[in-house]
């Protein structure tokens, strides 16, 4: 008896000076002793003036902040601090005094003050390729090269699916005006899956007969992409071009594949067009390799070649770039 009383107390007493168990939300628990001073309990910010900081902190709880950076570029701010990816030295560096597993409970918690649901996730925000329309709703400007024609493109993101865009094309070549033409476009992300790694939107877009366009021309697609186990990126787009007169006069169907290699994604894309009546179909590669120009992440670029392969275009190759920058993230001069 007095050997079990012994165990008793022994077990008591190791039971009292035992640390605590973590709280259930750890996010919500670390948030308010890290965060809430200078993002506030809501997350939506404390006047800089407040807090003394040279930039106004930024509003978490906001769906547009909040939802297009995959969870490991959050992780990195708060790991590495502000100054890490061209930020604000406000923002101060965690990962000294905190797990990684705290860290990514925080950004979780970040995340959820959204609060809307809808918004497709950042880790869908694939690396663009040259070909395929991407999926994930943008605000961005482009400029696309493509042997002698040129593109400009703009692209702003109107609610969490919806996108519209503008763009304006040109052309060097012998004829006298490089003006090619203009054109408008929406795009709506109509599903997502962040399980499956996966997401597909449909879009229309309108070509006026301005510059050498002779005719209205209108260009539907749909577009998705999937990352099975992370490992493999592929995307894939079907259109078909409707003249106005002629009607549907073309299909193009497009895929690709890409595999991210730190900050570099190289890919091969392919294009078969169709154009409607004719015997000859058209084949191209693009063999094109991604890469990331800020430590942010929102200026990228992308060089390739355009390799046809049958067809009745001339078989020389045309050398393909682009370069974008994602103004939604950042101003052009931060973040490097």
């Amino acid at each position: 008896m007095e050997a079990a009383a012994v165990s008793s107390l022994v077990a008591l007493a190791l039971a009292a000076t035992a640390p605590a168990p973590p709280p259930r939300d750890t996010g919500a628990v670390l948030y308010r002793a890290w965060c809430q001073t200078c993002h506030g309990a809501d997350g939506r910010g404390v006047p800089s003036a407040m807090v003394r900081l040279e930039v106004p902190p930024a509003n978490l709880a906001d769906c547009r902040t909040s939802t297009p950076e995959p969870e490991e570029r959050w992780i990195k701010v708060v790991t590495d601090g502000g100054a890490s990816v061209g930020l604000s030295m406000d923002m101060p560096a965690f990962g000294e005094g905190a797990s990684r597993e705290q860290i990514r409970d925080i950004v979780r918690y970040v995340r959820s003050l959204c609060g809307e649901p809808g918004w497709p996730p950042g880790e869908l925000n694939f690396a663009r390729p040259f070909l395929v329309e991407k999926p994930f709703p943008e605000n961005e400007w482009v400029l696309v090269e493509e042997g002698r024609q040129q593109e400009l493109i703009y692209e702003r993101r109107l609610t969490k699916r919806l996108q519209i865009e503008a763009n304006a094309r040109s052309v060097f070549d012998s004829a006298g005006s490089p003006f090619q033409g203009a054109g408008a476009a929406l795009k709506y992300n109509v599903w997502h899956d962040l399980s499956r790694h996966a997401l597909a939107s449909a879009g229309l877009e309108v070509t006026p007969p301005i510059g050498r366009q002779d005719v209205w021309e209108l260009d539907g697609f749909l577009s998705a992409a999937v990352a099975p186990a992370n490992l493999l990126v592929f995307q894939g787009e079907i259109s078909a071009t409707w003249e106005r007169g002629a009607g549907i006069v073309n299909w193009s169907y497009r895929g690709g594949v890409g595999k991210p290699v730190g900050r570099f994604v190289p890919m091969l894309e392919a294009a078969w067009d169709v154009p409607a009546g004719a015997r000859q179909h058209q084949l191209t590669l693009y063999p094109q390799t991604w890469f990331q120009l800020s430590r942010l992440g929102h200026v990228a670029a992308s060089v390739g070649v355009a390799i046809p392969v049958a067809g009745p275009s001339p078989s020389d190759p045309r050398l393909i770039a682009f370069l974008l920058w994602d103004y939604g993230d950042a101003p052009l001069n931060k973040g490097w």
